[in-house]
């Protein structure tokens, strides 16, 4: 990758101190391994991001090189409802309920309620006189 940031490539806050750095880089390395050779990054381009990361001699706070991308879900996520951010309207049925469905919600039912009377029973029927045995 010729044009890069090193806290994109290894998935953390930009200006992370080094030890998160190096714990996102061995999560990514992990994922990398398990992808096999369908990822979209190779390892030398996160070693070279871990090593940015690790050997930068000022504040991140003062630089203006990189493009800074927050991290935070929360940021992305509106206040309110409005023209860019709908309220979730619910879709009509698309299928017709059969009678197996309901069997098989009923049956789910009654195995729950089962689970929890057997769980709760044993509890009911003890008697504590106060008296250690």
């Amino acid at each position: 990758m010729d044009n890069h940031n090193p806290y994109l490539l290894l998935g953390v806050d930009y200006g992370a101190d080094a030890a998160v750095a190096r714990r996102s880089f061995a999560r990514a390395a992990r994922r990398m391994r398990r992808a096999g050779g369908e990822a979209a990054v190779s390892i030398e381009d996160l070693n070279r991001a871990l090593h940015e990361i690790q050997q930068r001699d000022h504040d991140p706070a003062d630089a203006v090189d990189q493009f800074r991308v927050p991290a935070n879900p929360q940021v992305f996520r509106p206040g309110s409802t409005g023209a860019f951010a709908p309220a979730p309207r619910p879709l009509a049925r698309a299928t017709e309920v059969s009678e197996s469905d309901v069997d098989v919600l009923e049956d789910w039912l009654a195995d729950d309620l089962w689970e929890l009377l057997g769980a709760i029973t044993p509890r009911l029927t003890q008697f504590d006189d106060g008296y250690t045995r």
